[in-house]
């Protein structure tokens, strides 16, 4: 029984431990040991813990609702590049060192803080200050909406719309987009198939989705893309003549963990980047 009543001490907030730990472990020690107070040393510690995390719950619903505001205003002004054949990238490789570096700490702290008697927490408040700062950036960051003539790489597929020609159809338009694609890497290579088709599709200012109907390479119908050259084609899809805004975008094939990178655009909580078709 005294074990458990030294142990229920623990559980005490550490900043009260370190000021009157030892002279409340020498009153235990006085009082004695019984079910009665072990009781009352785990009410104490529990009723502490309470009233340290009241003070932190009274903080977090207005930080959540700053944040959150912050987030909508930042929502409302997205980033238009200038349509002057420049390349935008997925802020990835920053980040990927990063979330690396934070792996490489978790995997060789997460033994030694088992074995030590303190610093248990380390490893924990590391990983939940991470994720934490991924979903901060991520929500912060404005939405990018890359114009015509310029190009956007997710990790190595690079795609640029180069042009768009409307043709008029019923109710409906018929747009094929010209674009280009080419790999963003001096050595790696990128396989052009039948795969643009089935992982991009376009959206308008309403979020209503239109899937690409055809999508037609001016080469074979696999092409092997080398670092410095390009792969053109067209993809066609049909809209509403009414549309106003339409943009394309994708879901991007790509492993988990390059969704926890810093400014990953695969972050569900990232706001997508979209390319101007309209």
């Amino acid at each position: 029984m005294k074990r458990l009543i030294h142990l229920a001490a623990k559980l005490y907030p550490g900043p009260w431990r370190a000021r009157y730990g030892e002279e409340f472990e020498a009153l235990l020690d006085d009082l004695g040991a019984d079910t009665r107070m072990a009781f009352s040393v785990l009410r104490g510690a529990f009723l502490m813990q309470v009233q340290r995390w009241q003070k932190l719950g009274a903080v977090a619903p207005v930080a959540l609702a700053a944040i959150f505001a912050v987030s909508r205003w930042v929502g409302q002004r997205p980033y238009i590049t200038p349509g002057t054949h420049q390349v935008f990238r997925m802020d990835s490789t920053p980040g990927a060192l990063l979330e690396f570096l934070v792996l490489l700490i978790l995997l060789f702290g997460v033994p030694i803080s088992l074995l030590a008697a303190r610093g248990r927490w380390v490893c924990p408040c590391i990983a939940v200050s991470y994720l934490a700062g991924v979903a901060l950036v991520s929500l912060l960051t404005p939405r990018k909406i890359v114009s015509v003539g310029d190009s956007y790489c997710w990790d190595l597929w690079c795609v640029g719309i180069q042009n768009v020609i409307a043709a008029p159809q019923g109710p409906n338009i018929l747009y094929t987009a010209e674009v280009s694609l080419f790999a963003d890497s001096a050595t790696a290579e990128i396989q052009v198939t039948g795969q643009p088709k089935q992982f991009f599709y376009v959206v308008d200012e309403q979020g209503r989705r239109f899937p690409i109907r055809v999508y037609s390479s001016l080469a074979d119908a696999t092409v092997t893309v080398k670092p410095g050259d390009q792969a053109k084609g067209s993809l066609t899809f049909l809209a509403p003549a009414g549309v106003r805004s339409l943009y394309l975008t994708g879901d991007i094939p790509a492993p988990l963990w390059v969704s926890l990178y810093f400014g990953s655009d695969l972050n569900p909580l990232h706001r997508r980047t979209l390319l101007r078709v309209v």
